[in-house]
């Protein structure tokens, strides 16, 4: 019966991850107007971690770690979690929350190439086929320069950059967790330890930074705060709970394709409540992205109804 209803949870998970992460972007750039990108990326993390991993330990889910473990965790947990969550949060500050969704769709791509290089999973031409579409989309992406928000035009390259770097250190952490087997663990437990891992060394490189000393929590606003516990209750709790699940029991490169549909919601969400331009280039990238995420999703979908 759970054999059966596999496929099910797996695709209710996918959903979940669509529109809860591609609800996130907007979130973050409320919380980034009044409050230090390093300083709400740390407590973001290490409140999420915390709860999650607490949680392995009241449902009796917490297993002692290995030294193999602990290492992961650690080492993935820095970074994917501080060094590619933080990078994407300051990148947030200057960038559209739909283009910075959009420009997440190189996931998919580096987790193919990075699976055939490291594992030797050479993907279908299906998979390759969608996976090209992606870097057509956001190639179209990368040529509307005029996009970055206002006041932040000088930073649209570096913006650029870091979203790719962020990206890429999340794929590149994807890939360690897979060969580094540790699935015996909880996923509560191993999210939880990561996040943890990943806020403490954003909030020490905050700390360096000189956040602390310039922030003024009166500064903050009200939306932030309510986007802030968004964050941390679903986008971090739920939604990250529910990708190491995937992780554990799918595909990575289909637990990427969130990348492809995260960005047709941000593209609704920016322009309903931020007020963000959809440019004809961008709906037309936003078209090739979705037809890349169906190629991608159909062919593996075979393959999780033929395991189960």
């Amino acid at each position: 019966m759970n054999n059966q209803n596999q496929p099910l949870k797996i695709w209710a998970g996918l959903i979940t991850l669509y529109l809860v992460w591609g609800s996130t972007y907007l979130a973050l750039r409320f919380v980034v107007e009044t409050v230090p990108s390093m300083m709400a990326s740390g407590f973001r993390n290490l409140i999420a971690g915390t709860i999650l991993f607490l949680f392995s330990i009241v449902s009796k889910k917490y297993q002692k770690p290995s030294r193999k473990m602990l290492v992961t965790c650690f080492f993935t947990g820095f970074l994917m979690l501080c060094f590619g969550n933080g990078l994407f949060t300051i990148a947030a500050k200057w960038m559209p929350s739909s283009y910075s969704a959009l420009f997440s769709a190189l996931g998919p791509v580096m987790l193919v190439s990075l699976l055939w290089v490291f594992n030797h999973e050479k993907p279908k031409p299906k998979v390759i086929a969608g996976a090209l579409l992606g870097i057509i989309g956001v190639g179209i992406l990368m040529s509307l320069k005029t996009l970055a928000l206002k006041g932040f035009e000088q930073y649209y390259g570096l913006g650029v950059l870091f979203l790719f770097l962020a990206t890429s250190a999340w794929n590149i952490g994807v890939v360690i967790v897979k060969k580094a087997k540790i699935f015996n663990y909880h996923a509560s437990q191993i999210s939880g330890m990561q996040m943890m891992t990943g806020g403490i060394i954003s909030l020490i490189i905050s700390l360096g930074l000189g956040e602390f000393s310039h922030f003024d929590i009166t500064n903050i606003q009200p939306k932030a705060y309510l986007s802030f516990i968004y964050l941390v209750v679903f986008g971090s709790t739920l939604a990250f709970l529910i990708f190491n699940w995937l992780s554990k029991v799918t595909s990575p490169t289909l637990v990427a394709t969130y990348t492809y549909v995260n960005p047709l919601v941000a593209m609704v969400l920016g322009s309903l409540f931020a007020g963000e331009s959809l440019h004809p280039l961008m709906l037309l990238a936003g078209g090739i992205i979705i037809t890349a995420v169906i190629l991608i999703t159909t062919a593996k979908n075979k393959a999780i109804t033929k395991n189960t």
